[in-house]
């Protein structure tokens, strides 16, 4: 039975941002106490799994690193129709960059997901927006990637047909090996969680492995392991022009014409 990993991050609610805070000695974000959900582009790689999984029996496995009380929302995954979950948790893990986080991920695929013939990840999680992680969980298991998939097709549930979309180009490309897919919003859109998906995620396998047990070296996990650091946090000013178009109908519609030529949109 062929197998997919998904690669599902947790992240703050993004209701929730105004209570995020970075500790300057660290450089990393605070986010105790605030909720978790799963990244929004993690759902859409989750959904070309589950599509794999409806039409021609593939195994879904979702993989993921972070602290314990993310747990709730690794279900909601298993609700969805995940088969079981993996979740990479320790303190030595904290304050890990996208290069210490890639090789742990890297590291639970290798130890609880062999034979793999897929890796999917969201192209970017929503509040590092690296688009990082992907390429280098595919460089530390030494397998092909592709990232901005905006779509992906089969007829056999073997060889896939990819389409990377770079927004002036789209690049097409068959492959029936194992690499990492870095998915974009336009490739599905995600199911949503029913009731019996819930009742089932309970009774669904979700194991908590260690730095340890998983076999990670200790100076290349976490903060110890992590070559960048966040320097600020901020948020941004967003100011907007508002005019008021005033006049009879012909003419407003003239003006407001005349004013959107001028700023390039028409």
């Amino acid at each position: 039975m062929p197998l997919a990993v998904v690669c599902v991050k947790p992240i703050p609610d993004p209701k929730h941002w105004d209570r995020l805070s970075l500790d300057p000695q660290k450089g990393v974000l605070r986010r105790e106490g605030i909720p978790t959900v799963i990244n929004p582009l993690d759902k859409h790689a989750l959904e070309v799994a589950l599509d794999l999984k409806g039409r021609f029996g593939w195994e879904v496995t979702v993989v993921s690193m972070a602290p314990p009380d993310t747990l709730k929302t690794l279900r909601e995954a298993l609700a969805m129709g995940a088969d079981k979950a993996f979740l990479a948790s320790d303190r030595a893990l904290a304050g890990a960059d996208t290069l210490a986080t890639a090789y742990t991920l890297a590291g639970l695929i290798e130890k609880t997901c062999q034979p793999y013939d897929l890796v999917l990840c969201g192209n970017m999680s929503l509040d590092g927006s690296t688009s990082q992680v992907a390429p280098q969980i595919a460089q530390f298991l030494g397998i092909p990637h592709v990232t901005h998939v905006g779509k992906v097709e089969t007829e056999d549930g073997r060889t896939l047909k990819i389409t990377m979309d770079l927004k002036e180009v789209q690049m097409t490309l068959t492959y029936d090996g194992p690499m990492v897919l870095a998915v974009t919003k336009e490739v599905n859109l995600p199911r949503l969680v029913n009731i019996m998906g819930i009742l089932s995620a309970e009774a669904k396998p979700l194991e908590v492995l260690d730095a340890q047990g998983i076999g990670l070296d200790p100076s290349r996990v976490g903060q110890v392991g992590s070559p960048t650091r966040v320097r600020s946090l901020f948020k941004p000013d967003i100011k907007r022009r508002r005019k008021i178009l005033q006049g009879e109908p012909e003419e407003v519609v003239e003006e407001l014409l005349s004013n959107l030529h001028q700023v390039g949109v028409l």
